[in-house]
């Protein structure tokens, strides 16, 4: 067995972390990874043509764009219950962002009057505004996907006489910005990202510390 240096000794096992940061750390990993797949078909789909036949048109790996419109759809659902989920398990963060950017603290009741650091106001509104605008995305890809397919189908007028190209333009200009958004949230927040990672592979949420004697 490998002895530490002299004046070192291995700090105590930590506890086993509670159940509820492996719930936390699985469905912020997975949502990050439906909304990059989601993002990427999403792509593909937009930049499919349109017209007579397009649907059945073969794109990446062979799938027609039917295909991959459905696939869009399906992954983009479930995109969004692990976004809603994530939400829900992290409500009390986002509510005290929230009530930051209105009253400038982050709790109801202040237990000091120092004012936040910058880079929590920073969090709050690169989350706020991303919450924000998922309706907005979500919204803006149902109103064309429910629109009719076929010959110049991306010319009729739907929703607010936008067309069904308008609306798919609309709902990638959207997602491109949360998806900008998303990028600087895990940018901000990327401790909190590194020890979810760690903790679903080594079931330690830090690493392990060697403290001097």
């Amino acid at each position: 067995m490998t002895s530490l240096p002299l004046g070192i000794t291995s700090a105590p096992t930590a506890p086993r972390a509670k159940t509820i940061f492996y719930v936390r750390a699985v469905i912020a990993l997975a949502m990050i990874g439906a909304w990059a797949i989601s993002a990427a078909s999403g792509i593909v789909v937009w930049l499919a043509a349109d017209g007579r036949g397009a649907l059945e048109a073969p794109l990446l790996f062979g799938a027609i764009k039917q295909a991959w419109a459905d696939f869009h759809v399906a992954i983009s659902t479930l995109a969004i219950v692990l976004t809603i989920t994530h939400l829900a398990v992290m409500r009390r963060g986002v509510l005290a962002y929230v009530r930051l950017l209105f009253t400038g603290r982050r709790s109801a009741v202040a237990r000091t009057a120092r004012r936040p650091k910058a880079i929590v106001f920073v969090r709050a509104v690169v989350v706020v505004t991303m919450v924000s605008l998922i309706p907005v995305v979500v919204a803006s890809g149902i109103v064309p996907w429910l629109a009719a397919d076929g010959r110049r189908a991306g010319q009729q007028l739907l929703l607010f006489a936008v067309t069904k190209r308008g609306w798919a333009d609309i709902h990638t200009a959207i997602s491109i910005a949360v998806v900008a958004l998303a990028v600087t949230h895990l940018a901000v927040v990327r401790s909190g990202l590194v020890a979810d990672v760690r903790l679903l592979a080594t079931g330690q949420r830090s690493s392990p510390r060697r403290v001097a004697r």
